[in-house]
């Protein structure tokens, strides 16, 4: 409803986790992807911050999700009050700002969950799909919502910047761009990094943006329609370790799909062959981190601290 990060889903489902509470990443798709866009809010929407403030902000939003039926009005909230009894009567003072429920700025805005052959789960943020993209990739008559292209791989957002603008990459409009080595094992902690720029040859002829995949983050604030917090991350050994510079690719969004079109007899092969990159830590604090940590689908969190409950309720013993 409020084309938010595609860093809610991490942390939301980390919290969760450490409340015992457990919150899958179809979840996700199963309850957000049929929400509208109501904020009409940059980079998905027109407005600034401020603007969504003075017109009411999340409160207004909420209040216009409890009205369409969206949200458990019951729900108790650490007010004391339920949500329902403090939202319900909010009203956007700005309806450009903040749409009604059936006046949205995009329907079916929320993130779409993918899996594959190169990773388990990805989610990828449908509210900033621009008319450009879509309309370059998303709109081949007989295939909406499908593409396929040529795999341009770098190894993490350094070897990125030094290699985006080799003409010997041949990078094209018709090229996805991958980012590999970013997720919480192989940063560490994960980068927000995905959403990669075209060569400047490319933006210079018009193409402002290019299909991009990665198993770490980006931020919020950017209107790049990347598949990403992909897990495994290649680190952990997902397909993304082996796909290659040259390689096709699939995505489908109507399967919620991304693939490697490679043969199974190809993709032996490189399993058989493949050899883990090096983690260099730089501290000892890395690689404790680095030996603990989960991917991003379950919410990155030290896989051992979830299970640690109300640590409070015992007397604590302090090492003096």
């Amino acid at each position: 409803a409020i084309g938010g990060s595609t860093n809610c889903p991490p942390h939301i489902t980390a919290i969760a986790r450490h409340m015992g509470v457990e919150l899958d990443i179809e979840d996700w798709q199963t309850h957000g992807h049929d929400i509208p866009l109501l904020v009409n809010l940059q980079p998905a929407g027109e407005y600034l911050g401020e603007d969504y403030y003075r017109a009411g902000g999340v409160p207004a939003v909420i209040g216009e999700l409890i009205r369409a039926g969206k949200i458990n009005s019951g729900a108790m909230t650490a007010a004391g009050r339920t949500i329902g009894e403090l939202h319900s009567d909010i009203v956007a003072s700005n309806p450009d700002v903040i749409r009604s429920y059936d006046q949205p700025l995009m329907e079916e805005a929320g993130f779409v969950v993918l899996s594959g052959n190169l990773f388990d789960a990805a989610i990828m943020k449908t509210s900033v799909i621009s008319e450009d993209f879509r309309r370059r990739y998303l709109s081949t008559p007989g295939t909406e919502n499908r593409f396929e292209g040529r795999a341009i791989v770098f190894e993490g957002p350094e070897d990125y910047h030094d290699r985006i603008n080799d003409p010997a990459l041949e990078i094209d409009e018709t090229c996805l761009l991958f980012i590999r080595g970013a997720g919480p094992i192989g940063y560490p902690g994960s980068a927000e990094v995905v959403n990669m720029q075209p060569p400047d040859a490319l933006i210079k002829a018009g193409v402002s943006e290019l299909p991009t995949i990665g198993d770490g983050r980006q931020s919020g604030t950017s209107g790049s329609p990347s598949i990403l917090n992909a897990s495994p991350e290649s680190a952990a050994k997902s397909g993304l370790a082996i796909i290659q510079t040259g390689d096709r690719v699939r995505v489908d969004l109507n399967a919620r799909s991304v693939d490697l079109l490679i043969s199974e007899e190809e993709m032996n092969a490189r399993w058989a062959a493949y050899q883990p990159p090096a983690l260099k830590h730089q501290t000892p604090w890395q690689e404790i981190y680095r030996g603990m940590v989960g991917q991003l689908a379950t919410g990155g969190c030290l896989e051992p601290a979830v299970h640690y409950h109300q640590v409070v309720k015992d007397l604590p013993r302090d090492s003096h």
